[in-house]
């Protein structure tokens, strides 16, 4: 068996995985003691997203190592400039929705980043907008009221939302 690109991908993503599903129970637990609101929820979530696709692209290395021992060449898969360009943008999106975060506050830095970042994907700009601001209304209401997270208000601290 020959190892290729998939299965490195597909192991690093299960050790990451593994590794997070370690560390979340030393985390705080949520309010009264219902984990599904603290601390650790969102991580082990992603981990086990992580976990999904590691399992897939093990299971993808396989298959493309049969394909390959029995003649039949897979493509190897392609990455065209256009998404190459899409990888940087939101890259570079990102950094600054992480950079911006505190001190412009949750609801501008999200407004900006969803919607720079669907412009950029070349959806309209007014649907843009619309679906920025929805999303985050939606968003500000389930984790910073109902659940009672505390989201930076930032610059629009003297608005006390």
């Amino acid at each position: 068996m020959k190892i290729n690109r998939e299965h490195i991908v597909g192991l690093v993503c299960i050790v990451i995985a593994v590794f997070v599903f370690m560390v979340t129970p030393g985390f705080p637990e949520g309010q009264d003691g219902v984990n599904l609101t603290g601390p650790a929820f969102f991580p082990e979530v992603m981990a086990g997203i992580y976990l999904c696709f590691g399992v897939y692209q093990l299971a993808l290395g396989f298959l493309l190592n049969r394909k390959k021992a029995e003649g039949k060449e897979a493509a190897p898969p392609r990455m065209d400039k256009r998404a190459v360009q899409n990888t940087i943008v939101f890259l570079l999106l990102l950094a600054g929705f992480v950079a911006f975060f505190e001190p412009l506050g949750f609801i501008v830095t999200s407004l900006l980043f969803l919607f720079l970042f669907m412009v950029s994907m070349g959806v309209p700009a007014l649907k843009s907008g619309i679906y920025s601001a929805v999303f985050v209304v939606v968003i500000y209401l389930l984790f910073g009221k109902l659940f009672t997270i505390g989201l930076p208000a930032g610059i629009l601290a003297f608005l006390e939302l």
